[in-house]
């Protein structure tokens, strides 16, 4: 009986110790990465806070904002922090617990995250635009406007030297890179130059850059793409047209390459009526070389009477009361300046044409050479000598019609 009794007493426990093995979870809460029924910090698309619900303690609902809809959820290094009732972050959750980490990055406004561009150095740039803010594109209708939809970083770069810039970015995953410089930040029409779409997901580009000037890169993507990518950015330094200083050969560098603002883009003609060329105080600049012709489009009607001698009869002594446009002219070699004055065709022209030539330039500095020897509409030359390094003004001004002032073109010849 006590047997029986024994052997049901082990039946029993092989029983419940079955029991027990079968009921036993397969895993436990250790492996749960959020409270269930509790939402957690994440990103949106747009760069907003938003939160998302701790669904079974394993997987997470769409992240949104207030709780509504999907903001398109990228990465972000707060994601799964616990928030409060307003959904910003619980501080004391690690080193990234700031809950103003909705601020955008500095690589997602202007003027951008600041890179000092040594001459002869090649700086690394890396990162991941998928977590960037999707606002920017190349100049529209160039090679670098289809980079409409894709999100982009930007960097203010400032060179410590005037020289060829050269830019390489190499992308990875998604991203087949765009990339282009601009010179004024929020300005898309103001881009110097582009990398654009290349199909082997490497974008290059080269540019001329003056030492301390802003430059604005930005890193883009062709098709709306984003991802990681590696840069760099390397300058070599050189003279060149457009650094704002005079190099053997150019007639002038004003520090741009632009046509008609009184030094053209290639620096070797002087077309245009900057402030400077009614100013006795400054003068339109001009250097001229041996062996060099400089050639010029202006007119006196921009300007006012700066230099009141010499005459309408163009002699030494009296005075003019005609429109002048004055030129300040640096020769580079000693010899005799040849200048020439002709009038463009009609309604706009100068209509009688005068050159005078002063080593000095003020209301009545005398004139040392002068030409107003043909009849209206003729052209008029002067020759005097120069010497090397020594800045003489050249005048263009009217004589004999009333209201003289208008259109013409010049020519500067040093043999």
């Amino acid at each position: 009986m006590r047997g029986g009794l024994w052997l049901s007493a082990a039946v029993v426990l092989g029983v419940l110790a079955v029991a027990c093995t079968t009921v036993t979870p397969s895993s436990t809460s250790d492996d749960m990465i959020c409270t269930p029924g509790a939402y957690v910090f994440c990103r949106c698309a747009d760069r907003t806070k938003g939160t998302k619900l701790c669904q079974d303690g394993r997987s997470f609902g769409q992240c949104a904002v207030n709780k509504e809809g999907d903001c398109g959820e990228v990465a972000d290094p707060n994601t799964g922090k616990d928030v409060d009732g307003n959904g910003d972050i619980i501080p004391g959750q690690g080193d990234d617990d700031d809950d103003d980490d909705n601020e955008p990055s500095e690589l997602d406004t202007c003027p951008g995250k600041t890179v000092s561009v040594p001459p002869g150095q090649t700086i690394k740039l890396e990162g991941d635009t998928s977590r960037a803010v999707n606002d920017r594109r190349g100049k529209p209708g160039g090679a670098c406007a289809a980079a409409v939809d894709a999100r982009d970083f930007v960097y203010h770069l400032i060179p410590s030297g005037s020289g060829k810039l050269e830019v390489q970015v190499t992308g990875k995953g998604a991203l087949d890179p765009i990339t282009y410089l601009r010179r004024t930040c929020d300005d898309e029409n103001d881009q110097a130059t582009c990398g654009p779409q290349s199909g082997t997901k490497v974008a290059t580009m080269s540019t001329n850059v003056v030492t301390g000037r802003d430059y604005f890169l930005f890193i883009d993507g062709a098709s709306g793409g984003s991802g990681e990518f590696s840069a760099t950015v390397k300058l070599t330094t050189g003279s060149f047209c457009g650094d704002g200083k005079v190099d053997q050969g150019e007639a002038c560098d004003d520090g741009n390459n632009v046509n008609g603002d009184g030094c053209n883009a290639n620096c070797r003609a002087v077309d245009g009526n900057p402030a400077s060329g009614g100013s006795c105080n400054a003068g339109h600049p001009l250097e001229i070389w041996k062996g060099q012709t400089v050639t010029g489009t202006g007119s006196t009607a921009d300007y006012g009477n700066s230099l009141a001698t010499p005459s309408q009869a163009c002699e030494l002594t009296g005075t003019n009361t005609y429109n002048d446009h004055i030129y300040k002219v640096t020769p580079r070699a000693s010899g005799t300046l040849t200048v020439t004055l002709t009038a463009p065709p009609a309604p706009a022209q100068l209509k009688n044409l005068m050159l005078s030539a002063h080593d000095t330039c003020s209301a009545n500095a005398p004139a040392t050479k002068c030409a107003n020897d043909r009849s209206a509409g003729g052209d008029e030359t002067m020759t005097l000598a120069v010497t090397s390094g020594k800045t003489v003004f050249i005048a263009v001004d009217g004589g004999g019609i009333s209201d003289n002032k208008g259109d013409y073109t010049i020519t500067f010849k040093l043999p």
